[in-house]
């Protein structure tokens, strides 16, 4: 259905039919009732922070002893936050706090090579956001801490997620 067909069938509903109709979406579709739930009492502090914990628990994802965070997963749950309409500053704060929670993971631990390259990935894309909303000054010093709190080294291996972090900070700079 398009959004033409369904504005025409809407147009010959009263006001207790169109109630009744949110009832019914709201009680039947879970990504209708956050959203709606949003809607009434919009608490953008406390959905952050529940974004933020769901990102947490999904990258300390463990398999087999070796962190295997789905990116996929992270990803949607950005997306449903952006679908609450938060705010370009709550997404960027979501999206540097993903990629904090990745370097902390990369930090004292080789990444498999897919979860090192899906890392380096995302802070890009992050750094990418952060540019294009003219949001890069007030992040970028944090993401270069974090990137300096990784270790240099993993036993006598270079950390590839710091390189690749640290070229990415400085092209940025």
């Amino acid at each position: 259905m398009s959004k033409t067909t369904l504005k025409k069938a809407l147009a010959g509903f009263g006001e207790p039919e169109l109630r009744q109709l949110i009832l019914d979406i709201y009680s039947k579709s879970k990504d209708a009732r956050e959203l709606l739930d949003f809607y009434a009492e919009p608490d953008i502090e406390s959905k952050t922070e529940e974004y933020e914990r769901l990102i947490d628990k999904e990258a300390g994802r463990m398999k087999r002893r070796v962190h295997r965070p789905r990116m996929s997963v992270i990803r949607g749950y950005i997306r449903r936050f952006s679908t609450l309409e938060p705010g370009d500053e709550y997404v960027a704060r979501l999206m540097v706090h993903t990629s904090g929670r990745l370097m902390e993971i990369g930090a004292d631990d080789f990444l498999p090579q897919a979860t090192n390259d899906q890392a380096i990935r995302f802070i890009a894309e992050t750094i990418s956001y952060l540019s294009s909303r003219r949001m890069l000054d007030g992040y970028l010093p944090r993401l270069g801490r974090m990137a300096e709190k990784m270790r240099p080294k993993i036993g006598s291996y270079g950390n590839p997620l710091r390189a690749a972090v640290t070229e990415m900070i400085e092209n940025a700079l």
